[in-house]
C-alpha cells in the first residue's frame, strides 16, 4: 500500500476518533432542579439537617460532591450518605455505593460514588451540627444559608421544614427571609416554620434567620451562648439591614446615574478630541488622479516597498519573498525546482509542495542597491555557503540567527520606506497626541467601572476605539498619496487580470507584485490563465522536466514558506459556632 495513502487513512480515522470523543464530553450535562431539606433542632441544642437533592442526568455520571463551608457551628458529626433509604458506605475506595469526607481549613467536601446513565436519582446527604443555635436567655436564632451563590446548578424549586422540639404557638414563630426575599414564601408549622420557592439562579443564596423561645431546649444540656440576643435584638437587626439595603440600593442607583453621566462625558471628549487630531493632522490630500484600474506597471519601485505602502506600513513575509523573485529576476541567482527528499516517516503528511533550490550568478551589485535588498542577497549567500541551498533551509525561522537577520531586514526596509517621504510625519504627532489623551480618558473610565458601575465599560469600549483609530490619523503625503492611488488602481487591476490582455514579458513583474501585494493563488492564477505556457517566459525560475507547477503553484510555495517562517519568526474542624446576627453554611455540589 502507497505510504502516503495509508498516512493520510490514519490523520482521518485519528480525527474520527477525537470527533467521537468531543461530541461525547459535550454532550455529558446535569441539573440539580429540586433541593428538600430538612432541619430538626434537637432539645439538646443540635441541629440535624436532611436534605434529598434530586440529580438528572444526560450522559454517564460516577460521582457527587457536597462541600460545606467552616461557618457557623463548631462541630460536626453523623455524616451520612444515603439513597432510597439504603446507606452509602464511609470508605475511601471511590467504589460505587461508597463515600468520604474530605477537610480543609475552609470546607468539609461530602464525595459519593455511583454509577448512572441518562437518569433522576436522589440522593440524601444528613450531618448533625454543634454550636449552630444562638442561645439567649428568653429566645434562640438558627441562621443558615441553604444555598451557596456561585452554586454549580440553579434550583427549580427549593422547600425548607424547621421542626423545632415542641409544639409552640404562632406568636412564638418568627422568621424573615434574607435572600431571596420575593421569591421564597414562608409559613408556620405546628412545630416549626416552612419555606418554599422557586426557580432560584445559581447565583442567588437562600438565607433564612428563624427565632423561636429558647424554653424548646433541655435546659440542663443547653447554656446561654449570648446573653444579649432576644426577639428584640433581632427585630432591629431585620430592620437595620432592610434599612442598609435600601440604602445601598439607593447608592447603587445614584452610582449608575453618575456612571451614565461620566459615559456620555467621556465617549463625548474621546470622539471629539479624535475628530479634532484627525482633521487637524490626518485628513486625505485631495489627488487629481484617475481611479480606473490598469494593468501599467505604475513605476519602477521596489516590490517590497511598495507593498509596504499599500498594506498600510505592514512588513510581511510576502515582501521577503518578493524580493528575493525581484532579485533573480535582475539576474543575481536562479530559483530552481528540485526533487523533494521522500520523508518515509510513519505520521508524515501528504504533500504537493514545490521544493525550491537558489543557485547564485556571478553579478556584482549594483552600486545604487539598497541595503535591504543588500541585505538579503548577502543573507542568502552565507547560507549558500554554509551548505543551505533549498529555499526551506535557507529561510528556516526555527534558527535564531535567521530570525535575528529577519527582524534586522525589516529595520531597513522600515528606514527606506520612511526616506522616500511617502508619510507625512507631522501626522504621527497627531496620532500619538491622540493616544496619549485616549490612554487618560481610558484610566478614568476603567477606573469609573470600579467605583461608580460597570456600564462605564461602554465608554471604556468607544476609548478603545478611539485609541486604535489613532492609527487613522496617520496620513500620506501629497507624493504619497497619489503614488498609493496609481499603484492601488494597478493592484486592483492585478486581482482581475482575467479581463485585461497581458503581455508575456510583463508577466515576470506582475508575478512578483502580486506576491509582495499579497494576492490569493486564485488571483494570481489568473495573471496566467491567458497563456499557460507564459511559465516559460519566467527564466529565472527554472522548472524540472514534466513538472506540473504553474505560476500560481510556485507563488503558493513561496507563499506558504512566508507565512510559516517569517510572520511567525520566534521560539518557542470548624469555626467558632454560630454568633448572633451571622449566617452560617452555604453548601453546594456537583457532579462529575
Amino acid at each position: 500500500m502507497n505510504m502516503k495513502v495509508l498516512n493520510i487513512g490514519c490523520l482521518f480515522l485519528m480525527i474520527f476518533i477525537l470527533n467521537i470523543f468531543t461530541s461525547a464530553v459535550q454532550a455529558k450535562e446535569y441539573s440539580i432542579p429540586e433541593l428538600k431539606i430538612e432541619v430538626t433542632i434537637n432539645p439538646d441544642g443540635t441541629v440535624t439537617i436532611t436534605e434529598h437533592r434530586t440529580y438528572v442526568f444526560d450522559g454517564d455520571f460516577s460521582w457527587a460532591n457536597y462541600e460545606l463551608p467552616k461557618s457557623g457551628f463548631s462541630a460536626i458529626r453523623n455524616i451520612q450518605v444515603s439513597e432510597n433509604g439504603t446507606n452509602y458506605t464511609n470508605l475511601n475506595a471511590e467504589e460505587p455505593g461508597t463515600f468520604l469526607v474530605e477537610e480543609s481549613n475552609r470546607a468539609f467536601n461530602i464525595k459519593w460514588f455511583y454509577n448512572a446513565e441518562d437518569e433522576e436519582r436522589i440522593f440524601t446527604i444528613s450531618y448533625t451540627f454543634e454550636g449552630a443555635v444562638v442561645t439567649g436567655p428568653e429566645w434562640s436564632e438558627f441562621f443558615w444559608n441553604y444555598a451557596a451563590a456561585g452554586r454549580e446548578k440553579s434550583t427549580e424549586e427549593i422547600t425548607i421544614q424547621v421542626q423545632l422540639p415542641e409544639t409552640l404557638p404562632d406568636s412564638s414563630l418568627h422568621s424573615w427571609v434574607r435572600e431571596p426575599s420575593w421569591v421564597i414564601e414562608s409559613a408556620t408549622l405546628e412545630n416549626g416554620f416552612q419555606f418554599t420557592g422557586s426557580d432560584i439562579s445559581r447565583g442567588q443564596a437562600v438565607i433564612i434567620r428563624t427565632v423561636f423561645p429558647a424554653s424548646v431546649f433541655n435546659s440542663s444540656a443547653v447554656s446561654i451562648t449570648d446573653p444579649e440576643f432576644s426577639l428584640l435584638w433581632a427585630q432591629n437587626d431585620e430592620i437595620n439591614y432592610r434599612q442598609q439595603k435600601i440604602a445601598e440600593a439607593e447608592e447603587r442607583e445614584q452610582m449608575m446615574n453618575y456612571a451614565i453621566e461620566l459615559s456620555v462625558v467621556i465617549a463625548g471628549l474621546s470622539l471629539l478630541c479624535f475628530i479634532f487630531f484627525y482633521r487637524k493632522y490626518g485628513t486625505r490630500h485631495q489627488i487629481n488622479l484617475s481611479r480606473n484600474e490598469s494593468l501599467m506597471i505604475p513605476g519602477n519601485q521596489k516590490p517590497a516597498a511598495i507593498g509596504w505602502l499599500l498594506m498600510h506600513r505592514t512588513i510581511t513575509g510576502g515582501h521577503v519573498t518578493a524580493t528575493l523573485l525581484d532579485l533573480a529576476r535582475r539576474g543575481y541567482l536562479v530559483v530552481n525546482e528540485v526533487e523533494p527528499e521522500e520523508d518515509k516517516s510513519w505520521f508524515s503528511a501528504s504533500s504537493d509542495q514545490n521544493t525550491f533550490a537558489i543557485t547564485l550568478n556571478e553579478k556584482e551589485p549594483e552600486s545604487n542597491m539598497p541595503e535591504w535588498e543588500l541585505s538579503l542577497l548577502n543573507f542568502v549567500k552565507d547560507r549558500i555557503s554554509d551548505g543551505n541551498t533549498e529555499i526551506k533551509e535557507i529561510f528556516k525561522f526555527s534558527d535564531s540567527n535567521v530570525s535575528k537577520w529577519y527582524y534586522s531586514w525589516k529595520d531597513e526596509l522600515n528606514k527606506f520606506t520612511k526616506k522616500q517621504y511617502w508619510i507625512d510625519s507631522e501626522s504621527y504627532k497627531g496620532a500619538w497626541w491622540n493616544f496619549g489623551i485616549q490612554l487618560i480618558f481610558m484610566l478614568v473610565a476603567v477606573a469609573g467601572i470600579f467605583i461608580l458601575h460597570p456600564i462605564v465599560g461602554i465608554a471604556t469600549f468607544i476609548v478603545f476605539v478611539a485609541s486604535v483609530l489613532s492609527l487613522a490619523i496617520i496620513r500620506r503625503t501629497p507624493k504619497g498619496e497619489e503614488l498609493y492611488q496609481s499603484w492601488k488602481n494597478y493592484h486592483n487591476a492585478l486581482k482581475n487580470a482575467k479581463e485585461y490582455s497581458i503581455p508575456e514579458n510583463h508577466l515576470g513583474r506582475h508575478f512578483i507584485y502580486s506576491i509582495a501585494f499579497g494576492l490569493s493563488k486564485d488571483h494570481i492564477e489568473q495573471i496566467f490563465e491567458q497563456n499557460p505556457a507564459a511559465v516559460s517566459h519566467i527564466t529565472w525560475i527554472i522548472i524540472l522536466p514534466g513538472s506540473n507547477s504553474t505560476p500560481a503553484s510556485i507563488a503558493s510555495s513561496f507563499g506558504n514558506l512566508a507565512a510559516t517562517g517569517t510572520i511567525s519568526a520566534g521560539g518557542g474542624s470548624a469555626g467558632a459556632g454560630a454568633s448572633a446576627g451571622a449566617a452560617g453554611g452555604g453548601a453546594s455540589g456537583g457532579a462529575g
